[in-house]
């Protein structure tokens, strides 16, 4: 008897088949030629449950695969497990019906994979991606076995449930009502095992399997509705994050003491026109890199982060190395930022004991440390929400500062109009003074006496940019947290394309015209700005501190300076910041006074964003075995907290400071940071190339002009290239000063990070082997064919309320 294939829900999901009643008997599917496929649903829910781990393999090499299966479950008298037709008409109706069962075990798949579910038996995703090392382990006894055994046959097998379920109830929806799930990719431990760990032999792939299937639990109500028990002991990090929590976490990392302080390092050695251009080439370095490295992830959008993918597209070692170096960036960074915020705090009388009273320092060092630490812990959603508000304080705070320098400059608030007035070296007071676009000459041991001895010309030019473009590296650190962040986003390929689109606006508002506007009402050779090269011999700085104040005085006169500053001043001025240089230059004591408050509390967000990305960082590095496991170990609520402890007790570094410089301390966690940052930009471009070309090879996935390819950057190969050319030269040149004004010390802060690099490069070579897969090799399906599978249903077009329009608005901006 045939039963009604109308499918309101789910039109022509079945189509042109005929349904036998259950435990009905049809004729051989062999011998029909009428282009209409009896399916017992028992024989057919059988073979789909039963079908081994391979045999999508199998299909390929046996265009009548699933035929045959169903022929065994059917239980045919004349059968004998072999397809034979007379003529080409039976030939093509028996491929018809292998070709109408294929289509429906597809759309079943896809039915699974809409709600989530870990298929089990078909293409086992758990035991594909996610090894569970403590399975491995267990001894299974002979009793055991025989009382699972008895079990699992008491129980009966969840997926030939739901395909009766599916097959008999052919009227309800689909795709169920919910929000989107994503476990197919994140049940369990992460999906990077058996993608970066190519020694875990395939044999142990029965062990798991065999250890995991007396414990599943999924079970379906009368709804159809999916539930499935989370496994002891395999919490991990969780997507909770959306697209405006990524927008605002990757633009909160960036916007730190790098932008507010360190810019007045470019100013002092290059002038404000080098400065300018050395922020804007290495803005072209971040554009470069984010935008090919944002492709891969939009279509691979593994947990495994940066470090992974460079194993998967270099090669172990080079990932390992890499992704050493980039955890190594953002703990210093967090140290670096800790040591700004607490020199910028001293720039109030009240708390003016913080950089000269140790135990004052320590004690505000250790409140930020603990405190940034407690916020990490919380749940991701939690610290999401954090960094969204504090990053909006942060762009309407930059946007209120360009505004305010465009005012002053032109005049407003009852002051002079200065204009180019900077920038024009016939306007200079003093012949101590040198105004221009650039400085005069490339001069290391100028301290604010017009960089009158150094290299000058064409050469001293070039060379202040370099120096202004290596300075400017610090600034641009944390710009690729949104990867980072993206294996806890809800939706990654629609979160990273959207973060990346906004990276070249925010390169260009916050960096490059930020560092204009302050460059127009600040006198680059201000004596109260950071030198480029510092120096050890503090009592020549004091002894000459009263040589500057004629200069000072020519550029307005000590405003709103504290009675401590002359004891501070060479050492660890808080004024530094060129913002509030500009202020004080102007006569606003109180808006300096502001301004300096909220790049504390904006250097102290940035330093949060740090430790977010360091503990991450070291997760995903544990969860590959390329860090002790430990550091996997998630709370609850899918936070790392081990790593994150770990990762904020290094934070104390920055206590180094009370027996040393704390400018000192802070260059040098700068320098090494900022390497670990641009050999980590290195190896994105040259994973971006070799995945690009492996593309190309690869036409059977999809091609990079369809619509359905989640992002397409621009200019490729070509951009990637020019990323990659360009960090090569910025990793060499990283301590080129020492060779015009040598320093031991400067020397080995410089390059001690590559050194780290090709050191543990070397180690993991010999210890595991350092083979680099050749581009038609490299795995381009791991997790890609899983994102495939997933239907994202999270931003819906629906008429929006008030609320959610101005957060749209917020986002969007």
């Amino acid at each position: 008897m045939n039963i009604d294939t109308s499918n309101k829900a789910a039109p022509g999901l079945f189509p042109d088949l005929d349904f036998a009643g259950h435990g009905s008997q049809l004729g051989d599917p062999r011998n029909s030629t009428t282009g209409k496929s009896g399916v017992e649903l028992e024989a057919f829910s059988q073979m789909v449950s039963e079908l081994p781990r391979g045999y999508k393999s199998a299909m390929k090499q046996d265009n009548f695969y699933l035929l045959k299966q169903y022929n065994k479950r059917a239980q045919f008298q004349d059968s004998d497990n072999e397809i034979s037709y007379r003529d080409f008409k039976e030939y093509d109706a028996t491929l018809q019906r292998e070709n109408e069962m294929r289509q429906k075990l597809q759309d079943l798949e896809k039915a699974l994979s809409n709600n989530g579910m870990k298929i089990q038996k078909l293409d086992n995703l758990h035991a594909l991606y996610t090894r569970d090392t403590s399975s491995t382990t267990v001894r299974r006894t002979r009793y055991r076995t025989r009382v699972s055994s008895f079990m699992r046959k008491l129980k009966p097998s969840p997926m030939k449930n739901l395909v009766n379920s599916r097959l008999r109830n052919q009227n309800s929806s689909l795709r169920p009502q919910g929000s989107n799930v994503t476990v197919i990719i994140d049940n369990g431990k992460p999906e990077c095992d058996f993608i970066d760990d190519p020694e875990v032999a395939p044999k142990k792939l029965t062990i798991i399997q065999e250890e995991l299937a007396p414990i599943s639990t999924i079970s379906f109500d009368e709804s159809s509705s999916i539930h499935m028990r989370e496994l002891p002991h395999q919490v991990t990090i969780q997507r909770k994050l959306q697209v405006r929590h990524l927008q605002m976490i990757s633009l909160g990392a960036t916007i730190g003491v790098g932008l507010f302080l360190s810019s007045g390092k470019a100013f002092s050695i290059a002038g404000p026109m080098g400065a300018f251009i050395g922020f804007a080439i290495g803005g072209s370095l971040i554009l470069a890199t984010l935008f090919s490295f944002a492709e891969m992830v939009a279509l691979i959008p593994l947990i495994t982060g940066i470090s992974g993918l460079c194993s998967r597209f270099v090669g172990d070692a080079f990932g390992f190395s890499v992704g050493w170096c980039h955890w190594l960036s953002y703990a210093i960074g967090f140290a670096s930022e800790v040591i700004a915020s607490t020199i910028m705090l001293s720039y109030y009388k009240n708390l003016e004991q913080i950089a000269t009273n140790k135990s004052m320092m320590a004690l505000t060092i250790t409140m930020i440390v603990a405190g940034l630490t407690l916020v990490n812990l919380m749940d991701v959603r939690v610290y999401g929400e954090f960094e969204y508000f504090s990053s909006a304080f942060k762009l309407l705070i930059v946007v209120l500062l360009i505004i305010l320098m465009i005012v002053l400059n032109v005049g407003g608030l009852k002051n002079d109009y200065i204009g180019f007035r900077y920038w024009n070296s016939n306007k200079s007071p003093l012949k101590e003074m040198s105004f221009g676009p650039f400085r005069p000459t490339f001069d290391l041991r100028d301290r604010g006496y017009g960089a009158t001895e150094g290299i000058p010309g064409l050469g001293g030019i070039i060379l202040s940019c370099i120096a202004s473009t290596l300075t400017s590296v610090f600034a641009y650190v944390g710009s690729e947290i949104g990867f980072i962040a993206a294996g806890e986003a809800r939706n990654p390929r629609k979160a990273v394309p959207s973060v990346t689109k906004r990276i070249f606006t925010r390169v260009i508002i916050f960096y490059l015209l930020s560092i204009f506007v302050v460059g127009l009402n600040v006198y680059s050779g201000d004596p109260r700005l950071l030198r480029y090269n510092t120096s050890n011999d503090i009592s020549a700085l004091i002894k000459g501190v009263s040589n500057y104040q004629e200069i000072i005085n020519a550029l307005g006169g000590s405003n709103c300076q504290q009675e401590n500053s002359d004891k501070i001043l060479p050492v660890d001025n808080p004024n530094q910041s060129p913002w509030v240089i500009a202020m004080q230059s102007f006569n606003q004591c109180t808006l300096s006074a502001f301004i300096n408050g909220v790049f504390v509390a904006i250097g102290i967000s940035a330093a949060s964003s740090q430790l977010y990305a360091s503990s991450r960082t070291l997760y995903s590095m544990a969860t590959q075995q390329k860090a002790p496991s430990f550091f996997a170990k998630c709370s609850r609520n899918g936070v790392p907290y081990i790593a994150v402890l770990f990762c904020g007790a290094l934070g104390f570094l920055s206590l180094l400071c009370l027996n040393m410089n704390s400018s000192e301390v802070f260059f040098t966690f700068v320098s090494i940071g900022a390497l670990g940052s641009v050999i980590m930009w290195l190896g994105m471009n040259i994973s971006y190339l070799r995945f690009y070309y492996a593309l190309k090879q690869r036409p059977d996935i999809i091609s990079r002009d369809a619509r359905e390819y989640p992002y397409k950057s621009p200019f490729q190969p070509f951009l990637s290239i020019y990323g990659a050319v360009l960090a090569i030269l910025l990793i060499i040149l990283n301590g080129f000063q020492n060779f015009f004004l040598w320093n031991t010390k400067n020397f080995i802060t410089s390059y001690i990070t590559l050194v780290l690099f090709v050191l543990l490069y070397l180690a993991y070579g010999w210890m595991k082997g350092s083979k680099i897969d050749k581009i038609e090799q490299l795995d381009l399906d791991s997790g890609r064919r899983e994102m495939d599978r997933v239907i994202w249903k999270e931003d819906l077009d629906y008429s929006l309320n008030l609320k959610e329009a101005f957060n749209k608005l917020l986002t969007y901006l």
